[in-house]
């Protein structure tokens, strides 16, 4: 079931905050892991490397909860459940150049080396802002 996130949501998603990846290992315990993000074409985009541990995760199982909260407002946060949509190292480089001038303004600064896009299609989201749930819909 693909979603429509709302302006509400959308511009919460907008703001460079980081988002916590969870994901599930082969014993059953969950990894966490911070990264940064983007939100295009109805999907939550990360960048990551093809032998980090929360991608070999999301490929072995798909089902990730993603969980973005609001530092000056704990109580604004969206927790993000979805499926692994694909990965795909075209274009890797240039978007993670893209989330570096979005959360530090500057250029990458690390080497470029076996990136990948992460493509994550939400299904559910919970949380909002203020006591009022986000604006989702069904597409």
């Amino acid at each position: 079931m693909a979603l429509t996130f709302g302006s509400r949501l959308q511009a919460f998603l907008d703001q460079p905050l980081p988002i916590t990846v969870g994901t599930t290992r082969r014993d059953g315990s969950v990894q966490m892991n911070p990264v940064w993000y983007e939100y295009s074409d109805g999907q939550v985009w990360l960048n990551g490397g093809p032998k980090r541990d929360w991608v070999l995760h999301m490929r072995r199982d798909p089902r990730v909860t993603l969980f973005l909260m609001d530092p000056a407002k704990m109580f604004r946060w969206a927790q993000i459940q979805g499926r692994l949509a694909d990965t795909s190292a075209e274009g890797a480089d240039e978007h993670i150049e893209r989330l570096s001038q979005r959360y530090t303004g500057g250029p990458y600064r690390n080497p470029k080396v076996d990136r990948l896009i992460v493509r994550i299609d939400p299904e559910r989201v919970t949380g909002g802002e203020n006591r009022q749930p986000w604006d989702v819909g069904e597409a």
